[in-house]
């Protein structure tokens, strides 16, 4: 069952106000961030845009930005070169993601917006790198520039800022993580989830991996099923309901892997947003895991 399949169905789930719009520990709303930036309210905003090399990600962010907003490039500034042992999209080396939130000036009394150009799947893995270094109050604009824009919001040209001065205390591991050599161990016990397509899943096709399949005892709920017509993730109220009826009602013993934690990472601040914290994030994931010659797949 898909969430967005029955978004304008009956509702088994009663929506209260803070539903629609929740103080969420993962999400903010264009609505509640627009209005938060006309108060002056101070906040740290970080645009996560993707492109494909790391010049376009700077000319996509010259050419349109939300106003103040620190350049982020996801394939330099979130992750660590790919090899075979870590996958393709390594968590960045300690001292480089460190000196990164103090360029962008992420301080410990106030809140980081991050957004992209939509799917969230990059402002994501943004969320939760800043969690995992120790970052408290870390949200995603749900559906990123245009529901800035459809809020009253401007986007601006130009260089935009540069650096800035963070004082956030470096804590890294503050997420739960899961690694390769913990999983074996971990599913005897525990829920591991595998958040990509159907067609990943079962092995049908594989365009980013060595091998095509995966991780035995997984069960496969993509991060699609959280989302609704529209791009955003959905409600608390309609999270909850949909995890429930999976068998997921915490998020303990829970964990959760994508082809390299992108997917993941939108999965687990889905979770948080509906409540359901303590997931772990197994961010080698598929491409990880792949790699490996010595360990199983599954297929079909």
């Amino acid at each position: 069952m898909s969430l967005s399949a029955t978004s304008s169905g009956p509702k088994s789930v009663t929506e209260t106000t803070n539903d629609r719009h929740p103080n969420s520990t993962a999400f903010i709303t264009g609505e509640e961030m627009f209005a938060q930036f006309q108060r002056g309210e101070r906040m740290t905003i970080i645009d996560s845009h993707w492109a494909k090399t790391e010049n376009s990600a700077w000319e996509a962010y010259v050419g349109q930005h939300i106003p103040g907003a620190m350049f982020c490039n996801p394939l330099t500034h979130l992750a660590s070169l790919p090899n075979r042992h870590e996958g393709r999209n390594p968590l960045p080396r300690p001292e480089d993601l460190k000196r990164m939130i103090a360029d962008w000036g992420v301080m410990s009394d106030r809140p980081v917006y991050i957004y992209d150009a939509g799917p969230n799947l990059f402002a994501a893995r943004a969320w939760w790198v800043l969690r995992w270094a120790g970052a408290p109050d870390v949200r995603i604009l749900n559906g990123g520039t245009k529901e800035w824009e459809k809020a009253g919001g401007d986007v601006a040209g130009g260089i935009g800022a540069l650096r800035g001065r963070g004082d956030l205390e470096f804590k890294p591991h503050s997420m739960p993580e899961l690694l390769i050599d913990e999983v074996e161990e971990w599913k005897r016990h525990n829920l591991l989830i595998d958040a990509r397509e159907a067609e990943r899943f079962n092995g049908h096709r594989e365009p980013f991996d060595h091998q095509a399949g995966r991780i035995p005892g997984a069960i496969n709920i993509p991060v699609s099923e959280l989302m609704n017509a529209a791009g955003q993730v959905e409600s608390p109220a309609r999270l909850r309901e949909y995890l429930a009826s999976k068998g997921i009602t915490h998020g303990e013993n829970v964990a959760v892997y994508s082809g390299s934690g992108l997917h993941s990472s939108l999965f687990i601040a889905a979770m948080e947003h509906a409540g359901l914290h303590g997931a772990r994030n197994f961010i080698g994931g598929w491409s990880q895991w792949s790699a490996r010659i010595d360990l199983p797949i599954e297929r079909g």
